[in-house]
This record gives C-alpha cells, structure tokens and sequence, in this order.
C-alpha cells in the first residue's frame, strides 16, 4: 500500500474535477481579501464570492464603498499578484452594499426637498 501526500492526492482530484479546481481557486482568493486589504478595512468589507473572473465585496457603509472603489485598482492588483500561473486573474470588483433599501434610502436625504411651513 502506497501513501501519497495529500498535496499529490488533491491535484489529482483537481485534474480529473474542474469544477472543484475552480471552487478551490475561488475559496483561496476569497480568503486573501483580507491580507489584500488589511484588517481595518476588512471589518468594514466581506468578499462573498467570484463569479466570472469579478469579485463580489459586501461593504457596510457608502463612505467605506467610495474608498474601496479609488482603491480598486491597487486591490487588484494585490489579489493577481498572489495567483498561481494558470489561474485566471480577477478582472474586477464589484462593491455592493448589503443594507435593505429602506436603509440605504435613510442614509440619503435629498437636498431639493425642504418643506418650508407658512404661518
């Protein structure tokens, strides 16, 4: 009985499944979010998931989303950097807020809506 390395056993299972390849890819760039960003603004940001090379980032706060989006490029960049050759780079991110939309509507007051009472 011969005993394999469980590095050798999971590229095997990886060849002959792409499917669980592509998760397991998918599960490690989800997890350098993190490191990408650094803890601060990860208590503020979640990446949910990647689908079709973009990355899918739940962020708590329109101000925090802002920064995320100037920052986009450089986090991209940080995520590519760490990929092995044969795995597709991530080509975007996307930054959704996961309030219900009377929450967000709350955030927002618009300014040409003042009511001004006679007397």
């Amino acid at each position: 009985m011969a005993f394999f390395q469980l590095t050798e056993i999971l590229s095997v299972v990886q060849n002959k499944y792409p499917a669980l390849r592509k998760r397991l890819r998918e599960a490690e760039a989800l997890g350098r979010w993190e490191v990408a960003v650094g803890p601060i603004i990860a208590k503020h940001s979640r990446a949910i998931r990647i689908q079709e090379e973009v990355l899918w980032v739940e962020v708590d706060h329109p101000v925090w989303k802002t920064e995320l989006h100037h920052r986009k490029r450089q986090i991209l960049d940080l995520l590519n950097g760490k990929i092995q050759k044969d795995d597709p780079p991530l080509n975007d991110i996307l930054f959704l807020d996961p309030r219900p939309k009377a929450a967000q509507a709350q955030t927002h007051v618009p300014r040409g809506n003042r009511t001004f009472i006679r007397r």
